[in-house]
């Protein structure tokens, strides 16, 4: 389920020795995802880079980069459409997220091995090795998560069923057509 980005921040963060509570920019990714937020890592670096620690954002830092980036929280529906692409199969591995993070964006904006661990490990909470994609979505957007990613597969099911039926009349005209000959 989505948590606000404040208890995200509190989930994840480092304490400085100051007392002084940060997010590196890997883990700040992470806990936008956790609060629904798609950031891409040059953004949240770009921030990192002029924070009153530079390399790490404050709470109040990554708190005004979630409000000030509305248009990146991502829906339950679109991330349920980019959940059935990324693992058609029903789930994720460290490989097959880490491969999935390799093909998005451009080179400087793809999750390292490390950023895909931490987001990994935040989902894999039983170390079992995967994560199915229905609990993928839940973790994110409880049981709205779960409809969308259920709608996404239904559409497709109805989708391919409309494609075999085509083949299917395609292949019989052509018979039909070889027997009149």
């Amino acid at each position: 389920m989505l948590i606000s980005p404040a208890a995200a921040f509190e989930r994840r963060h480092l304490k400085r020795n100051d007392g002084d509570k940060v997010l590196p920019p890997s883990v700040a990714l992470v806990a936008a995802l956790e609060s629904g937020y798609m950031f891409k890592l040059s953004a949240i670096e770009d921030a990192a880079a002029r924070a009153k620690y530079p390399g790490m954002l404050t709470e109040i830092e990554f708190l005004s980069l979630c409000d000030q980036n509305t248009l990146n929280v991502t829906d339950a529906r679109v991330m349920a459409k980019h959940v059935s692409v990324i693992a058609p199969d029903g789930t994720f591995t460290r490989a097959s997220l880490q491969e999935a993070a390799g093909k998005v964006g451009s080179g400087e904006d793809t999750l390292s091995i490390e950023e895909v661990d931490a987001l990994f490990n935040a989902l894999d909470s039983d170390n079992r090795g995967f994560i199915s994609a229905d609990e993928f979505m839940d973790a994110l957007y409880g049981e709205e998560g779960i409809i969308a990613l259920n709608e996404r597969r239904e559409e497709y099911m109805r989708l391919k069923n409309e494609e075999l039926e085509r083949e299917r009349r395609r292949i019989e005209e052509e018979e039909a057509a070889a027997a009149a000959a």
